[in-house]
């Protein structure tokens, strides 16, 4: 089996450690076919760089990351771990990402190559894939599987695509299910069916019925067995900021 992964790196810091946890989160029985561009750059649509500041067209080309150096480095440390791989070289914009984007089984983006106040970046990034994005933060640790199921096929969906991609270890975790309660009803037998499936790769299941905004629920402590939970939310585009992303890895089903 095989898997492209498409990685948002800030490439020249910590690109070790990036793959070293990708390896570790990602199923070990697929061949991993990885490309990589940096954050910084991305042309955002209001010519605003992660570097900060409103610049012209002329400087940002001025800030691409795409020096030989770079490239080779990263191609010899992709070597070391197996790799295919390949560096996104010059600029890349919502449109191209979503053209590349058609064809990965996942985006992952490291949060660390984004700052706080670059918010609209990465609203931007997760607005233009059109594969499953994982969200992983610098020195994450995992203690339970936090997953949302809203009623819809898309919640199936994301737990297929989970159990492809993720490492079965991760199985052997407690899981909490989030269900959520819309206001039209709720639909016990969706629900029965969709936890009878939970059942055949997970032991450890928890149920929990929420109402509101999902990111309001997840600020709230009562929904972890732990501080260190490892979320599985479907998303459509809109729904999620980069305001509302938690310090926790995070996969996001693009429906």
């Amino acid at each position: 089996m095989k898997h492209k992964i498409l990685l948002a790196t800030n490439a020249t810091d910590g690109f070790d450690n990036l793959i070293e946890d990708m390896l570790k989160l990602l199923n070990k029985t697929h061949r991993k076919y990885v490309s990589a561009f940096s954050p910084y750059n991305y042309q955002s649509q209001s010519l605003v760089t992660i570097k900060g500041g409103v610049q012209s067209a002329s400087t940002q080309l001025d800030d691409l990351v795409d020096s030989y150096e770079v490239e080779s480095i990263l191609e010899h440390k992709a070597e070391e771990f197996n790799l295919d791989f390949e560096w996104i070289k010059g600029r890349i914009d919502d449109q191209k990402l979503s053209r590349l984007s058609t064809v990965f089984d996942l985006l992952i983006l490291e949060q660390n190559a984004f700052k706080d106040s670059e918010v609209h970046v990465v609203d931007e990034i997760l607005a233009s894939v059109k594969c499953p994005v994982m969200l992983l933060p610098h020195d994450w640790e995992i203690e339970n599987l936090v997953v949302y199921h809203d009623g819809s096929m898309d919640s199936v969906k994301m737990v297929k695509d989970f159990l492809n991609l993720f490492d079965p270890s991760l199985r052997d975790l407690p899981l909490s299910v989030l269900v959520s309660q819309p206001s039209g009803g709720y639909d016990v037998e969706a629900e029965k069916v969709f936890i009878d499936y939970l059942k055949l790769f997970f032991d450890n299941i928890g149920v929990q019925l929420i109402q509101g905004d999902i990111f309001d629920s997840l600020t709230e402590k009562v929904v972890y067995n732990s501080h260190k939970p490892f979320l599985m939310l479907g998303i459509k585009d809109g729904e999620i900021s980069g305001e509302k992303i938690l310090e926790s890895p995070t996969f996001l089903f693009k429906g």
